[in-house]
């Protein structure tokens, strides 16, 4: 090989080198940029001040427990208490009253070691004692029965385990709209006194 085709040789070679290089970084580049695009769409990867548009909602909270108007203890046994939930009127004249009943002993849920190591709390009562009084009209209100002397109602009475807790509710006749407060009589439990009628 003489000198004119060695310099013509070295030429080729360094133009094919410099077009692998040049390929190699634009390949490389090429690359880069593919990997990037999906990083900076990708709701997973958005910056934690943008949130992604397709993440999901977060989960609602859980329902918090509904407030007591008031509470009182059971006579027969502190450990049960009976919460006052609501005393609204309602359609057809009606007063309607919910409330619940909850065995608090040893504050453990029912089902638990320690809760069956608790005796449940028997509850009993007559119906005469489910009542409410009208202070501003002086008057006393039984339950509403029904054309066949149905009482309009769901109380629970029985064993109360630990933990446990029982909704209850009635209707009664609803007092005059001038009446804005009542006494209310759960059985075997202090009355609760100047409760707000709600509309």
């Amino acid at each position: 090989m003489n000198m004119e085709d060695a310099m013509s040789f070295c030429g080729a070679a360094r133009k094919s080198g410099l077009v692998l290089v040049l390929f190699a970084v634009a390949v490389s580049i090429a690359c880069q940029k593919k990997e990037e695009t999906p990083a900076a769409t990708s709701p997973a990867t958005a910056p934690a001040s943008q949130p992604a548009a397709s993440a999901p909602a977060p989960a609602a909270p859980a329902a918090a427990p509904t407030s007591a108007l008031a509470s009182a203890q059971y006579s027969a046994d502190p450990a049960v208490r009976c919460d006052l939930l609501e005393v609204k009127r309602v359609s057809g004249g009606a007063l309607l009253i919910r409330w619940r009943i909850i065995n608090t002993a040893g504050g453990q849920q029912a089902g638990s070691l320690t809760a069956a190591q608790t005796k449940p709390v028997y509850y009993d009562f007559g119906w005469p004692e489910l009542y409410y009084t009208d202070p501003s009209e002086n008057k006393k209100y039984s339950f509403l029965t029904d054309s066949e002397g149905n009482r309009i109602l769901d109380v629970y009475w029985g064993n109360i385990a630990a933990g446990e807790q029982r909704a209850n509710w009635a209707k009664f006749p609803a007092p005059p709209s001038s009446s804005t407060k009542i006494t209310v009589y759960i059985p075997k439990f202090p009355p609760f006194e100047d409760v707000p009628v709600s509309q």
